[in-house]
């Protein structure tokens, strides 16, 4: 083992840098803090090429004499803590003294600053290790750092850097969180020369949020109040209803910092159980306030994380602060739904004494003509409508059938007419079902080749198809789930294969997820997706593949969303291209197929069958879940003992 030797001062501010400032957007929150710190009322970001080529913070706090711009750019130098007492009862937001130090020892670096009583400012430049002097120079009152060329000297660091696009939307993340936290003070965000967000700094938290999330959270919003206690919880939280499929619209503040915490998520999740989906998650802005000793901030180098004295005690107050914004706001809606009634004289009428027990009764339902699945099997090719033509068809709706799903039935032919009823025909001797075109198929490792019979689903979930030897059950979900998944992996260059729509459909992101969307758009259109960008974060879809055109303009907006997630999740390491794509393809395949214990229809299980039959890869779904369980007749017959 080498000798232990101690590292000189410039490997030792690179090590601590890449520490502190692992990319443009920790750059940005570090002076955004030292910025609020010093009081400032307005705020200005400036970046050009997602921060790598400058990074510009402006405010217009109280500023630096001379001799603290000197101090101001060497490690542990601060001047929010003292003394190691000063670390249990923390009220800033920076107090390490190392940002400064950080960015200067990877960057080209100048701060201005100016404080009101000085008749002039200061300015210093650093450039990497090197400082140089402090100079006087004229500027405004406040302070203004300039970030150029960031890790120019750690070529390791910055080739990890994503595309400019990807680290302007880490940073606008920042800005937002940070920006919602102060009300009171004016953000303005500039990112190559477009505006991409602006504040008022009214002091107002509902007209900042709304200037920060947009008009959609903000009307989706209800306040949040609760004091018990030392504890304080305050803020917004979205409407039941409103609730979204991640957490990306989930922020906590602890002391008006911006903090990561489970402790407080949970309690948020638990509050709205009952209330939404399990599949669905709230949003949130929620702000905490506790004594400063009670909670520890300085376990985390980023600060991000913070260390609650008593978590029981922060649990139940966000849960109780919370559950009870979704009680009051349950009641305030039944409230409002009684009176409308009183108003328009329709008051909700008492169930008649005569039939407590019965306050609908259903009329009869007529005979419905189905298909059954002994028939033969001409005529149930007959009867069999394809997919294509069944989705550009409308539904029919059966008056006289109010709460059974829409099943279309195909239109009865004429021929059936002179053939016997269904009921005459001796059920004892079924006959055997074969598809036309079986003989033909010679598919490797497709069982369902050997030529067979469709005979029942189980339980809305599985198929049941009998050949000469053997019983297949096949999951519905999982085999179309292959099926629309080998369809969407090959190219669709062709017009054909792709359905323009009428409408164009309106995808909105978060700032990450429409980041990692622009950057596969082409990947997207070879898959038949036909998106273009519609301002920032907001997507149009004009045309879906057609084997998709079967969804609905909600199932296809969350489709595409839980795309832009798998996307954003996945980042440069895993590759971006065919293999994170490849993976993205999986989850669009699973929520777009057909799903277990939804009835659908016999045509659909046909053709689930005979899309199976073209098939090689049978066994197992993109997500390795098998497809079908085979049941050999002799291991039947073994079950009963059968000679």
């Amino acid at each position: 083992m080498p000798n232990i030797h101690v590292l000189d001062p410039q490997t030792a501010n690179l090590i601590a840098a890449g520490e502190v400032v692992e990319r443009p957007a920790n750059a940005v929150k570090e002076l955004l803090e030292n910025a609020m710190d010093a009081g400032a009322a307005r705020i200005a970001i400036e970046i050009r090429q997602g921060g790598e080529e400058l990074l510009s913070v402006t405010d217009d706090g109280c500023g630096m004499s001379g001799e603290d711009l000197a101090l101001s750019v060497k490690r542990h130098a601060t001047s929010k803590i003292r003394t190691p007492a000063d670390l249990d009862a923390i009220g800033t937001l920076g107090f390490r003294g190392e940002a400064l130090a950080a960015i200067s020892a990877s960057s080209r670096f100048t701060i201005m600053t100016k404080r009101k009583e000085d008749p002039f400012g200061h300015q210093i430049t650093c450039e990497g290790e090197k400082i140089g002097e402090v100079t006087e120079c004229g500027c405004a009152d406040g302070t203004t750092v300039l970030v150029r060329d960031l890790f120019f000297n750690q070529p390791a660091r910055k080739k990890f850097l994503k595309r400019p696009q990807t680290e302007a939307s880490a940073i606008l993340q920042y800005v937002r969180l940070l920006a919602v936290s102060r009300p009171e003070i004016a953000f303005k965000f500039t990112s190559d020369g477009d505006v991409k967000l602006q504040t008022v700094g009214n002091g107002k938290l509902d007209d900042c949020v709304y200037s920060v999330y947009g008009g959609e959270f903000a009307s989706s919003i209800v306040p949040v109040s609760r004091e018990i206690g030392n504890l304080t919880v305050s803020g917004f939280v979205t409407r039941p209803e409103k609730s979204r499929n991640n957490h990306s619209y989930q922020s906590f503040y602890v002391n008006r910092r911006c903090v990561k915490s489970r402790t407080m998520q949970f309690a948020l999740e638990d509050a709205y159980k009952s209330f939404v989906k399990s599949e669905k998650f709230p949003g949130c802005v929620l702000f905490l306030s506790l004594p400063a000793e009670e909670v520890d901030v300085n376990v985390h180098p980023a600060k991000l994380e913070v260390r609650f004295r008593d978590e029981k005690s922060v649990y139940n107050t966000v849960f109780a602060a919370v559950r009870g914004a979704l009680e009051k706001l349950s009641n305030d809606l039944a409230r409002e739904t009684y009176f409308a009634a009183v108003n328009r004289e329709e008051a909700p009428r008492p169930i008649r004494e005569a039939e407590p027990y019965r306050p609908v009764i259903q009329p009869p339902r007529p005979a419905r003509e189905e298909v059954s699945l002994f028939a033969k099997a001409k005529e149930k090719i007959k009867r069999v409508t394809p997919p294509e033509e069944r989705v550009s068809q409308p539904a029919k709706i059966e008056t006289v059938r109010p709460f059974v799903f829409s099943e279309e039935v195909p239109e009865k032919p004429k021929e059936r007419e002179k053939e016997p009823s269904p009921q005459t025909e001796p059920a004892s001797e079924p006959e055997q079902l074969t598809l036309p075109g079986i003989g033909e198929r010679k598919k490797e490792n497709n069982p369902l080749c050997e030529g067979g019979a469709l005979r029942c689903v189980l339980f809305n979930a599985f198929l049941v198809y009998e050949t000469e030897n053997a019983v297949y059950f096949i999951d519905k979900h999982a085999a179309h789930e292959r099926i629309l998944y080998e369809e969407m992996k090959q190219k669709h260059e062709d017009a054909k294969n792709v359905q323009m729509l009428l409408e164009p459909l309106t995808l909105t992101l978060t700032a990450t997820e429409s980041a990692a969307l622009a950057e596969h758009l082409e990947e997207l259109q070879n898959a038949g997706f036909l998106l273009e960008v519609f301002g920032d974060e907001t997507f149009l879809c004009r045309g879906i593949p057609q084997h998709l055109t079967a969804l609905g303009g909600g199932d296809l907006t969350d489709l595409l969303s839980a795309t832009a997630r798998e996307l954003s999740l996945g980042g440069r390491a895993s590759g971006a291209g065919d293999k994170l794509f490849d993976r993205t393809l999986y989850s669009m395949a699973c929520k777009a197929a057909l799903k277990a214990g939804i009835p659908s229809t016999e045509a659909d299980h046909l053709w689930l069958i005979e899309k199976l039959k073209e098939m090689d890869n049978v066994i197992v779904c993109p997500h390795g879940r098998p497809i079908l369980a085979r049941f050999t007749k002799k291991q039947i017959e073994d079950l009963f003992l059968r000679d």
